[in-house]
């Protein structure tokens, strides 16, 4: 009898825990999702200024692996990501947790140190003739002992710009000066001794010329405009081209650019920047004629006397360059310097303050250098120059065409060869455009 009770007691036990344990089994089955959910993750993908990625952030499932690329801008370069070892611009990652990721960018440096600023080396040959044609050479700039880091700095990298824009021409050699006068007598002697090396002037003749402060392009009066700025917190520069043609080089010679080391709040590295450039475009323009005499050289440059096509197109083209390169994040200032529409308009108000005034009467074709008034043909020049590009929708007429065939033609031939048209009948054409008001002037000025 005990037996037979203790076999249906368990009996009873065996039955009802059975009878749980199916009962916990159909409860989980209904519930599947709860008993095993979907892992997801939050993943960031993002990228600096200058480049892109090629996959969007969102939420993926635990286990997705992705491949994220990370691409340049022109201009830029990839330096590496936040959120990853990685050193690839393309990688591979297995979402596992979540992930914030950015491609990081920045702007490629330009290298000058293919501007040669070492007096004592010469990196062309000076029995060949370079006149005219594309050199393998940047060009060549010195500085007085004065000048910072910055300033050379500054030259370099617009010589370097221009040359890159619009063509190695040469050989150049840009002289720049500071505010110390010892410094600039240092510089000339450098000048005079590579010459007398050189075998192309007398090297006490040079001097004697080169320190003459009485002259207007002479080496030392180009430290003296330096000084006088410092002297009278006035700000004044000079620059030009001062020849060369002789010895087989194009000259250049610049007074302290002291916008590269910001001596007035006010004025921006890219002003003097804009005028390295300017004065870079006068080597392309008279690399052309460089084997003319100097009569024929300069009718096809400067027909009788006229100014506005070397000075306005220097000019013009080192403003629409500067900002298209600017625009485009080539070149990166931390200052403004406005926009092209703003220049413009700022040389058509001086041009007509000056016409209205003290040049009242005088027309594009009249300006010439060393009158009281040359400076309203390189603003009015600007505008000429201007004004033709957009006749033609060519911003680069002047390189491509206009200069290169001077080195066959005389001006007018050239300029009715790259704009379809006499000089004589765009004088005409163009003074009815200065009767226009500002704002239609303005709109064919391009946004580069």
């Amino acid at each position: 009898m005990r037996l037979i009770l203790k076999y249906i007691l368990l009996s009873i036990i065996l039955f009802s825990c059975s009878k749980d344990e199916d009962s916990s089994i159909d409860t989980n089955f209904s519930s599947t999702d709860d008993s095993n959910p979907t892992v997801t993750y939050d993943v960031s993908i993002s990228s600096t200024e200058g480049g892109s990625v090629n996959t969007q952030s969102g939420t993926f499932n635990a286990g997705t692996v992705l491949t994220i690329t990370a691409t340049p801008n022109d201009g830029y370069e990839f330096i590496g990501w936040t959120g990853s070892n990685e050193t690839s611009m393309e990688i591979t990652i297995t979402v596992n947790s979540n992930v914030l990721l950015t491609a990081n960018f920045q702007l490629i440096p330009i290298n000058t140190s293919s501007v040669t600023n070492n007096p004592e080396e010469f990196n062309y040959d000076i029995n060949k003739d370079y006149g005219g044609k594309i050199v393998e050479f940047y060009p060549n700039a010195f500085y007085a002992s004065d000048l910072s880091q910055k300033v050379i700095d500054g030259v370099n990298l617009a010589l370097k710009t221009g040359a890159d824009e619009w063509g190695k021409y040469g050989p150049v050699e840009y002289w720049v000066f500071g505010t110390d006068k010892n410094a600039a007598l240092e510089l000339i002697d450098q000048f005079c001794s590579r010459r007398s090396t050189l075998g192309q002037w007398d090297f006490n003749e040079c001097i004697a010329r080169e320190t003459n402060e009485t002259l207007d392009h002479s080496m030392i009066a180009y430290q003296k405009i330096g000084a006088e700025v410092v002297a009278t917190n006035q700000p004044r520069g000079g620059a030009g081209h001062n020849g060369g043609f002789d010895w087989g080089i194009h000259k250049l010679s610049s007074s302290y650019p002291f916008s590269f080391d910001n001596l007035f709040s006010d004025i921006p590295p890219q002003d003097d920047f804009k005028t390295v450039l300017h004065e870079y475009f006068h080597v392309v323009q008279l690399a052309h004629v460089y084997n003319l005499s100097r009569n024929e050289r300069d009718s096809r440059v400067v027909p009788n006397g006229a100014i506005w096509m070397q000075e306005g197109g220097a000019e013009y083209m080192a403003n629409f360059t500067l900002f298209k390169l600017i625009n485009n994040g080539t070149l990166n200032f931390e200052q403004s310097y406005g926009t092209l529409l703003e220049k413009m308009q700022n040389k058509m108000y001086n041009a007509k303050r000056s016409l209205d005034n003290d040049c009242s009467g005088k027309k594009l074709q009249d300006f010439k250098y060393g009158d009281d008034c040359s400076n309203v043909g390189y603003d009015l020049g600007s505008w000429a120059v201007a004004y033709l590009m957009n006749k033609i929708n060519n911003p680069n007429i002047l390189i491509e065409t206009f200069y290169p065939s001077l080195t066959q033609m005389d001006f007018e031939s050239a300029f009715n060869l790259s704009f379809g048209y006499s000089t004589s009948d765009f004088y005409s054409e163009f003074e009815i455009f200065l009767e226009l008001s500002i704002e239609d002037q303005l709109k064919i000025i391009p946004t580069p």
